[in-house]
């Protein structure tokens, strides 16, 4: 089946004129120059069987990156078939019926262009990277490997082998191990619990024809979006995407779950694996439960997380020499968690220690000092005092990726999950810009001081036999 793009097409260019609505008001009395100056950029048209598509026009952008996102992911995947959907859209990306995986590998070469597919918690994405030049080239290719899947057999062997063998690596490394065991057991009973990526046991049975029985199931117009970042011209695009997705059936399967949010422990505890491959070393990190990204509390959280950071740094590396890499962050997610990391430690019996006295120097107020001009002997000065600069590094970091086209797509869908509103992420400056020093203290002590966390330690089992179990309960100072 070969994709043209027509002069007219099924939709007529005033058709698609009128569908294509700036997406301002929601925006429009932001009070940040990047908001004004971004907010023209923003369109929408949507597909004749109700595929919404976002854009943002970048026009000293040669870079254009289109992604299909199809909402459901973990929130939608019974256990046994955990890891199906990422095998099935990642067999899509090497052919398709018009495509064959030489033919398709042939032009993406040709062009130095890209088709990805990434699977997460909530959504899915099926993307393409090109020139803008290679739109008309590459877009039916893209679009034939969505609607026209070969489902090759041996395409299909080979991306699960390649999974397969993604997991048993991660078993061999004591800190992909940390990261799994602890999602285990802190998504326990969550639908976060079916990892995206799968696992051995629910991998090993799979065949092709579950990949396609997956698509037929699961594609579906009313679980699906389509964002588009670069220079292009919407009309034409439009015009192109009726062409290419209009086939794809709306099945009415309705909107996917929201996932409910992570209710805390009791108290803190610990759980420990011994693990071969880390002789004379544990890693550690500590889950907790964290502000969903449209909370008031996200941002001060995840400021303080920043802040956080920097202290475990300060202290537990720095002055004590016990780890080799400290952190702690706040995610994205819809159902929000947070985590301590502390990769590489010898000092088990101190480790936690450690960490508390980081903790309670947040809770006086006190972080890593951004002036040299008024550091204190310790290092650290006044979180009032810091906040202007830790604010505009959380900003720069937040906002990096306005420098690449696919990381702005990556915004707009984490907004469109979040708000319907793929702009709405530009609202962000001001939220981060609007912080106060209290906010920060007050997330801070909510849901780390007070929060309840949930430890894994792996590693050496002579030195798991070291941790005092109980320090891990909860902050001690």
């Amino acid at each position: 089946m070969k994709h043209m793009i027509p002069k007219k097409g099924r939709v007529s260019s005033a058709a698609l004129l009128a569908l294509c609505l700036f997406l301002a008001a929601g925006i429009a009395g932001a009070a940040t120059p990047f908001a004004k100056e971004n907010a023209p950029t923003f369109l929408k048209t949507v597909l004749t069987n109700g595929i919404p598509v976002y854009m943002k026009v970048q026009r000293a952008n040669q870079v254009f990156h289109i992604s299909l996102v199809l909402r459901g992911g973990s929130l939608v995947t019974p256990p046994e078939r955990a890891g199906w959907e990422a095998v099935a859209l990642k067999t899509m990306v090497r052919s398709s019926q018009a495509y064959p995986y030489e033919k398709a590998a042939a032009l993406l070469d040709r062009t130095s262009s890209s088709i990805s597919a990434e699977t997460q918690f909530e959504y899915s994405t099926f993307s393409l990277t090109t020139l803008d030049k290679y739109i008309e080239t590459l877009l039916p290719l893209w679009g034939d490997m969505l609607t026209a899947p070969a489902f090759d057999e041996h395409d299909f062997e080979q991306i699960k082998e390649e999974a397969l063998l993604a997991l048993q690596s991660k078993e061999q490394n004591p800190w992909s191990t940390t990261q799994k065991l602890i999602n285990e057991e802190f998504f326990r009973g969550h639908p976060y619990s079916v990892t995206p990526e799968g696992t051995e046991k629910t991998l090993e049975p799979m065949a092709p024809a579950d990949a396609l029985a997956w698509y037929r199931r699961a594609f579906s117009a009313d679980r699906i979006f389509v964002v588009a970042v670069g220079n292009f011209d919407p009309v034409a695009l439009a015009r192109n995407l009726e062409s290419l997705l209009s086939s794809i059936p709306n099945l009415a399967l309705g909107p996917a779950p929201r996932p409910s949010a992570f209710a805390r422990l009791s108290s803190g505890r610990i759980l420990t694996q011994p693990h071969d491959q880390s002789k004379g070393t544990i890693y550690l990190r500590g889950d907790f439960p964290a502000p969903a990204p449209d909370s008031e509390d996200f941002f001060p959280a995840a400021l303080a997380a920043r802040m956080f950071s920097d202290l475990l740094f300060s202290v537990v590396r720095d002055k004590y020499g016990a780890v080799y890499t400290p952190s702690a962050q706040i995610r994205n997610f819809t159902a929000n968690y947070g985590s301590i990391i502390i990769y590489k430690t010898s000092q088990p019996e101190s480790i936690k220690r450690y960490i508390d006295e980081a903790a309670k120097a947040f809770s006086q107020g006190r972080v890593v000092s951004v002036d040299p001009a008024k550091t204190d002997p310790d290092g650290f000065m006044p979180l009032e005092d810091a906040l202007d600069a830790y604010r505009q590094i959380y900003m720069n970091e937040y906002f990096e990726a306005v420098q690449n086209n696919a990381a702005i797509a990556g915004l707009m869908i984490r907004s469109v999950i979040r708000t319907g509103d793929p702009a709405s992420w530009l609202k962000d400056q001001e939220r981060i810009e609007s912080i106060s020093a209290g906010q920060v203290r007050s997330a801070f002590d909510t849901w780390m001081r007070k929060g309840t966390f949930l430890w894994m330690a792996v590693g050496d089992r002579q030195l798991l036999d070291r941790l005092p179990l109980g320090d891990f309960e909860a902050f001690r100072f």
